[in-house]
């Protein structure tokens, strides 16, 4: 391990144990049930829901996880930021795994049109909660944004005010650092365009139609002087309700933009503070 790998394991570690102790001090606020969900494909997904304690209904939050992570992560302090502390911002929260991942069936698409398809039944499932206030927010962690921004392109009827992207890669030359990352690819070649086209979030972006906010520190959590894909993903969102990059006004995409504090702890405060600015529409 890189020594700058061994600084970021501690920190990654650090902001871990700081979420569990306030998890503890928070202890009863939010409720958390099983849900069962079924793809167009007939896969069963494994789900839960986190929502609040008090008051209601809520608008719903649905979350598209980052690679490799799941209903575990989320409903734990794996993922940066965990459901039960997105619930405490006032939403019905539902996390999911996507299908051929943790509890779900089906097999690992890595955003593709069946992880699209997942996170359009999450949306629809929780609309219908009868605590949730028929609305509903995306937040899509990482690579969650393949499929979050194609379920949003692909099902403009969704009820969906905005979409939340945290640092999430925009086509096959950032997710995979210029092909030297080639997890996702399952094998496909980078000119393989029926593999990566529909896992390329930049080319959904011009399809939104729904609000888009952009969150991007320096450096970025997974590539660290990586920062074409939040100026790539901000400017295919022309046709978006609105678009925010970080504290920028609405529709402002400066030149030098002012990037938030990189590391966990700054990103797992930046998207909670968001979301409960987001909470009203």
């Amino acid at each position: 391990m890189k020594p700058v790998d061994v600084v970021g394991a501690a920190r990654w570690r650090g902001m871990a144990m700081f979420r569990r102790a306030r998890e503890l001090r928070h202890a009863g606020e939010v409720v958390e049930a099983p849900a069962e969900l079924v793809s167009t494909a007939g896969y069963r997904l494994q789900a839960r829901t986190w929502r609040p304690r008090e008051g209601g209904p809520h608008p719903g939050l649905v979350v598209s996880p980052a690679i490799h992570q799941g209903l575990e992560s989320l409903a734990g302090t794996g993922a940066v930021v965990g459901a039960a502390e997105l619930a405490r911002q006032g939403f019905v929260v539902l996390v999911h795994d996507p299908a051929g991942r943790g509890g779900s069936w089906g097999e690992e698409d890595f955003g593709g049109p069946e992880h699209q398809d997942d996170v359009r039944v999450a949306i629809r499932a929780v609309a219908a909660d009868p605590g949730c206030t028929g609305r509903v927010g995306v937040l899509a962690l990482s690579l969650g944004l393949a499929a979050a921004a194609g379920a949003l392109a692909r099902w403009p009827e969704l009820p969906v005010d905005w979409l939340l992207d945290w640092e999430g890669p925009c086509d096959r030359e950032i997710i995979t650092a210029g092909g030297t990352r080639m997890v996702p690819a399952a094998g496909h070649a980078l000119d393989d365009d029926g593999y990566w086209a529909p896992r390329e979030a930049v080319r959904h972006a011009r399809a939104l139609r729904c609000g888009y906010v952009r969150l991007q520190a320096l450096p970025d959590h997974a590539q660290p002087d990586e920062l074409r894909h939040a100026r790539r993903m901000m400017l295919a969102a022309s046709g978006a309700a609105w678009r925010q990059l970080n504290h920028h006004p609405r529709g402002e995409l400066p030149d030098r933009p002012d990037w938030l504090a990189g590391g966990p702890v700054a990103a797992n405060r930046a998207i909670l503070a968001r979301l409960a600015g987001l909470r009203g529409g």
